[in-house]
């Protein structure tokens, strides 16, 4: 069975790209071959989108690393971005199909710039990157630096790429252009699954630096699994990884959102993935301090474009990877397993409390406190509610700013004493055995 992983290509050409002064002519390459593809199945290409932020790794039973191509999923969101559907979990069916129909009719509708602007605004900045576009050819061309020639046959191809003079024809094209998209998208799958980067990436990238990487999202997905098949199948990926010869003691990455990735890294994650220990109790329950919405009243909804999720996507990677790196005793997981908080127990006695990163529910990245207390008072106090929690005099609070991080890593790694040692080493056996109250 076939699994697909995304990886990110900024990371890709920043951290495996064999010559760092190539990463532009990589990028051209991988552009390209995704222009090709639009190109074949649309008849169009989009004026400044390439689609090639990301790309996945389809994988196979017989090896680690399997076949890198261009990412459908990207290709899919930034059609639904385009077409102001901010969507966070996208389920490609007919029914996805019937609603970017409906937002094509939208676009149709359009009459004037200020609808465009309020209702399609990344559609209104390719009018206006085009208008700029066609600006500066003309301004080459004033001054010479652009041929009579040259500049009929760029303005010529602007134009072919669903580009109008007018409004109402630049709209009319639009339209076209993303009916073509929707109802043919299958084509556009079908094409990129059967296109492969291996043979150019062997040539230009470092092997031990993308293995690297793809073993950190495989680890990523094990974290988040709820489905034990995947889990299986992955963790077999990562046990093969450590057992071969696949890496390099000194290789080490640093992903987009600032994880620094080497083998220490690896081997403390797939250790910490056999740490969980359930408790009886939800940890740290919302109390009264949330307002309950009357039931009369319509619930707010927060809608996200794809840029907003992505940014909390990987600021939730981030959390997530930070804590299973750090060499924690056990982790504690309340009733609430993906919907409440974690607890991080650490040798000297130290309890790190953080709402566990869900990623179907990306807002879990950010906006919770981190909750601080110590081992001999974990039972009693994670039990209490928020509200009591932020006036306990045993509890410390931290909130997520850009030095989180930081102020956590002075807890857990401060020395423990002997008597701390054996405290939280006896409370880490009755936890596992299931005997905590």
């Amino acid at each position: 069975m076939n699994r697909i992983v995304n990886i990110s290509m900024n990371t890709l050409l920043r951290e495996c790209s064999i010559d760092k002064d190539n990463i532009n002519k990589n990028f051209t390459y991988f552009c390209l071959i995704n222009r090709e593809n639009v190109h074949e199945v649309f008849k169009f290409k989009k004026f400044n989108n390439d689609f090639v932020s990301k790309a996945s790794c389809y994988t196979d039973p017989e090896h680690i690393i399997g076949r890198i191509r261009p990412s459908y999923d990207l290709f899919l969101s930034d059609v639904l971005a385009m077409l102001n559907m901010k969507n966070n979990n996208i389920i490609d069916n007919e029914e996805l199909t019937n609603s970017m129909l409906d937002k094509v009719k939208e676009l149709e509708s359009i009459t004037n710039e200020y609808d465009l602007r309020s209702k399609f605004p990344y559609i209104y900045r390719d009018l206006i990157n085009g208008r700029d576009y066609l600006g500066t050819l003309q301004s080459r061309k004033n001054k010479g630096q652009c041929s009579e020639e040259e500049y009929d046959d760029k303005e010529h191809y602007f134009y072919s790429c669903a580009m109008r003079r007018s409004l109402s024809n630049f709209v009319k094209m639009q339209a076209l252009m993303y009916r073509r998209f929707i109802n043919d998208r299958d084509k556009f799958k079908e094409k990129v699954e059967n296109t492969s980067f291996n043979p150019y990436i062997k040539s230009n990238f470092d092997l031990n630096k993308l293995c690297m990487y793809v073993i950190h999202q495989y680890l990523s997905i094990c974290e988040n699994s709820k489905d034990k098949e995947e889990f299986n199948y992955y963790i077999k990926k990562v046990e093969d990884y450590l057992s071969g010869n696949d890496y390099s003691k000194d290789c080490s990455i640093t992903t987009d959102s600032g994880i620094k990735i080497d083998i220490s890294v690896i081997k403390t994650r797939y250790n910490n993935l056999k740490k969980d220990s359930m408790v009886e109790w939800v940890l740290i329950p919302k109390g009264k301090e949330y307002r309950v919405v009357k039931q009369e009243k319509e619930p707010v909804i927060t809608l996200m474009n794809y840029e907003e999720i992505e940014n909390l996507r990987q600021a939730g990677e981030r959390k997530k990877v930070f804590y299973e790196s750090t060499n924690y005793l056990a982790k504690a997981i309340g009733l609430k397993r993906y919907r409440g908080y974690i607890a991080y127990i650490y040798e000297n006695g130290e309890v790190i409390l953080d709402r566990e990163y869900n990623q179907d529910a990306v807002s879990t990245a950010k906006g919770n406190a981190i909750y601080n207390m110590k081992v001999v008072d974990f039972s009693h106090l994670s039990k209490l509610d928020k509200k009591v929690l932020m006036k306990h005099p045993k509890v410390g609070r931290i909130y997520h700013s850009s030095k989180w991080e930081e102020k956590v890593k002075e807890i857990i790694e401060r020395e423990a004493t002997k008597e701390e040692k054996q405290t939280t080493y006896e409370f880490v056996d009755k936890l596992k055995k299931k005997k905590i109250k």
